[in-house]
């Protein structure tokens, strides 16, 4: 009688044991859950920070480059505007230069020509 109660409680220890190791899994199975969703969790928080900073960035680059190419018109139509004035000051003087040249026609005999 002995003999079986030993093994009675051994069948015992061994059922309490199975049950023990079984919550053990649940545990570790659920809390495996829990991390990844955790996990999620925080890959979507670091992802959203990461856009919004991205978006800031390009934003700033934009506004950037909108100014920069305003300045850019604005030099260009300064130059624009000078390079009109230079041309209207000199554009008489030229002309006579020009016409002087073509009209003032000194006849010489190239240097290789042959007399005779």
């Amino acid at each position: 009688m002995l003999q079986s109660r030993g093994i009675t409680d051994l069948l015992a220890a061994e059922k309490e044991a199975q049950a023990i190791i079984e919550d053990a899994r649940k545990r570790k199975t659920k809390r495996l859950k829990e991390a990844q969703n955790e996990a999620k969790t925080e890959i979507e928080h670091f992802k959203g920070d990461r856009d919004q900073r991205y978006k800031g960035l390009e934003e700033q680059q934009l506004g950037n480059k909108t100014q920069m190419t305003e300045k850019s018109n604005e030099e260009t139509q300064v130059k624009i505007v000078s390079l009109k004035d230079l041309y209207e000051t000199t554009k008489d003087n030229l002309l006579e230069r020009i016409l002087e040249l073509v009209c003032d026609v000194k006849p010489e005999s190239h240097v290789n020509a042959r007399l005779g």
